[in-house]
């Protein structure tokens, strides 16, 4: 495959687009005071041929239900699952003991793809409502329409997260048998340098416009804001938060504890942060017993290379060794992750790291279990407008984007991009590393 067929061929007509000045003051005030930095570098959203946005969306879809089926058949139950994984039950401690846990799971992803020579790879499934780049890519996909005439003169099209979660929580309340209202539970100390509140403003506006009432909570201030003890204003809620998280940054959990011990229903429960665990993504790269010819022929076409570090043997294109043995003699062609971590913290790329380095990184793996090993795959570039840093002007460099399509209760809902300034590699992080974040949609017919 070219980058030129799976990018497409054809230039991103720019008549209705507002002049790079202007387009520069309207992007600054658009994506101020959320969670990613404004990206007023990127001259244009990446737009994909409707066949390879749509694609992103099907390869999300097979990969996160064989991601599903391998950890729910693991164990009979949530706490096996925990155990199936090697983990601490202290990771996890909001899950409940109720079918919407498991009904839910699923609810809310977001992979990173990168596009390869071989096509579309899922390297990791972020599974869960912490997801980051959601209100990012909403908004963004309105900076980007307004910026070429509005969404009937842009000639892109794409789908929208925040409308497509509104709508999934409509369809938990009829579920449920509950009014259609949402508390929405975070943090701003969760977010990167933000001013006002309007992160989750956004997101409020959003749901109330579907005819969901909906209020935003802080942890201190959610089981009064839910009526708690006594009768509960809001049954249903989006838990926009990772434990991961939360624990870093010393906040307390006993507060959505409570509201869950309630029977307030937070979505996306906790088994959505067990099928993430990227050891699950391992285990079907693998092969498991259940997994049809079928199953394997998706597993091979879209998930690279993923196997659970430990000492046992492992074939890798035509070679077995011991999974350490391996990973020493190609450190290049490697990289390590944990299973149980977010935004690239813990990441060793063998190609980046000198022999001692790596040889650590790889003993500490195998020592404390819990890490998968991944084939490092070259990424194929696409071409993007970027203005100059001082706003001097535009010029067309290479870029190698990670895309990250959103699969709302298994709709599409929006494709989150990020990318490296040209001249840089390694790990692609907007908070870690500065990289870009955009969004990509799908030429207009």
């Amino acid at each position: 495959m070219t980058s030129r067929h799976w990018y497409g061929n054809d230039e991103v007509p720019l008549a209705t687009r507002m002049p790079v000045p202007e387009l520069r003051n309207h992007l600054h005030r658009a994506l101020d005071d959320l969670d990613y930095p404004a990206n007023l570098r990127s001259m244009r959203p990446v737009v994909l041929p409707r066949p390879s946005y749509e694609e992103l969306f099907t390869a999300t879809r097979r990969i996160l239900g064989l991601l599903r089926t391998a950890l729910l058949t693991s164990a009979p139950d949530t706490l096996g699952r925990v155990a199936a994984l090697g983990m601490s039950e202290e990771h996890y401690p909001l899950w409940v003991d109720s079918p919407w846990e498991e009904d839910y799971a699923t609810c809310m992803a977001r992979p990173d793809i990168a596009v390869t020579a071989e096509g579309p790879k899922v390297m990791e499934m972020n599974v869960g409502s912490g997801i980051g780049g959601t209100v990012e890519t909403h908004v963004h996909s309105l900076a980007w329409q307004s910026a070429f005439g509005g969404a009937d003169r842009a000639p892109f099209t794409g789908y929208d997260p925040l409308t497509a979660r509104a709508e999934l929580f409509s369809r938990a309340a009829r579920d449920f048998g509950v009014t259609p209202a949402v508390a929405v539970v975070g943090t701003l100390r969760d977010l990167n340098a933000v001013r006002t509140t309007r992160y989750f403003d956004v997101q409020i506006d959003v749901l109330r416009r579907h005819g969901l009432r909906a209020e935003f909570f802080e942890p201190e201030d959610l089981l009064d804001g839910l009526g708690l003890p006594g009768a509960a204003r809001y049954a249903l809620g989006l838990r926009h938060l990772t434990v991961y998280d939360w624990n870093r940054i010393g906040l307390d959990l006993s507060p959505v504890r409570a509201a869950l011990d309630a029977g307030c229903v937070l979505l996306a429960p906790q088994s959505a942060y067990l099928v993430a665990n990227k050891q699950v993504l391992g285990w079907i790269s693998e092969g498991l017993p259940w997994m049809t010819d079928d199953d394997r022929a998706v597993v091979d076409r879209y998930v690279p290379w993923t196997r659970v570090v430990g000492d046992r043997p492992a074939e890798w294109r035509g070679v077995t060794k011991s999974i350490p043995d391996l990973l020493l003699a190609h450190p290049g062609r490697f990289v390590l992750k944990p299973g149980l971590g977010l935004g690239g913290h813990g990441v060793v790329f063998g190609r980046f790291s000198d022999d001692a380095t790596w040889h650590e990184a790889v003993a500490h793996a195998v020592r404390t279990g819990g890490w998968i090993a991944q084939e490092h795959l070259d990424s194929l570039p696409c071409r993007m407008e970027l203005a100059a840093e001082d706003g001097s002007g535009t010029h067309e460099d290479e870029v190698f984007p990670l895309f990250s399509p959103f699969l709302f209760d298994d709709r599409p809902a929006g494709c989150l991009v990020r990318y490296l300034p040209p001249g840089r590699d390694g790990l692609i992080s907007v908070q870690g590393t500065g990289a870009l974040p955009s969004i990509a949609v799908a030429a207009r017919p």
